[in-house]
């Protein structure tokens, strides 16, 4: 349960940047643009996760502006996530948003509902 819910936030995290973004297409684009953050939220380092990472995030999350961008966002992550076998590092995950200065506007959590 532990490794499903370290994998969405992760994934989470990268499909918010990139399917919110109207220059991007689809989810496997969106989590192709993520790709800056998975050093960091995989690695064994520390520190923050650097300018690539935080200007992704950003971009995303300026895009999820409607309702509709948000759920499909959500599903994508969703769907990624609980399918892979990915490790996620989850203090390092819940670390993105303070050390890029970004509110990620949707859970980190691989149960949640993302029809609301």
């Amino acid at each position: 349960m532990e490794k499903k819910i370290m994998c969405f936030a992760g994934l989470v995290i990268m499909a918010i940047v990139l399917n919110a973004c109207p220059a991007i297409g689809g989810c496997e684009e969106a989590l192709l643009e993520l790709l800056p953050c998975a050093s960091f939220v995989l690695g064994p380092g520390t520190g923050d996760p650097g300018t690539m990472c935080c200007a992704g995030i950003k971009l995303v999350v300026s895009g999820a502006d409607t309702t509709e961008k948000r759920r499909s966002l959500c599903q994508c992550l969703k769907d990624k996530a609980v399918g892979s076998g990915v490790k996620v590092d989850p203090a390092k995950l819940k670390h993105i948003p303070d050390a890029c200065g970004v509110k990620i506007p949707i859970p980190l959590d691989p149960n949640v509902d993302c029809s609301t």
